[in-house]
């Protein structure tokens, strides 16, 4: 598989040397980061709303952005997403999010999704809309 030559498709093609199943579709993680959790906090109600009109997304959640230490004052956002794992996908719903992360003084801070280990069970989590 040959991917784009920018960020997203260096990941993609990361992931496909490692052997990654693009069959079928996954939990996608995007996420975006906030100043304040007021800002945060509006963009989770948008997505939890988009929810409830029984949009593919899954997973809703806001918490304290743990990457900067404890001095980090950053809201961390988390929407999950059920979509194929393509560069396509991915860009798409990348450049929505980006651009109503930043209308609320925020900014896109990548995405992930879980790519499993055979040796390990996968991680269970709760739904959380918060």
């Amino acid at each position: 598989m040959n991917f784009p030559k920018d960020d997203t498709g260096q990941i993609l093609q990361d992931m496909a040397n490692a052997e990654f199943d693009f069959s079928g579709e996954y939990v996608i993680d995007f996420f975006a980061l906030f100043d304040q959790e007021a800002d945060a906090d509006i963009v989770a109600k948008l997505f939890i709303a988009r929810i409830e009109n029984d949009e593919p997304f899954v997973k809703v959640e806001s918490r304290k952005y743990d990457h900067g230490g404890n001095s980090s004052i950053a809201i961390e956002l988390q929407v999950s997403k059920v979509m194929e794992v393509t560069y396509e996908n991915i860009t798409a719903f990348e450049k929505e999010f980006k651009k109503i992360a930043e209308k609320n003084k925020g900014y896109s801070d990548g995405w992930g999704v879980y790519m499993g280990d055979e040796n390990e069970p996968e991680p269970e989590e709760e739904d959380s809309y918060t």
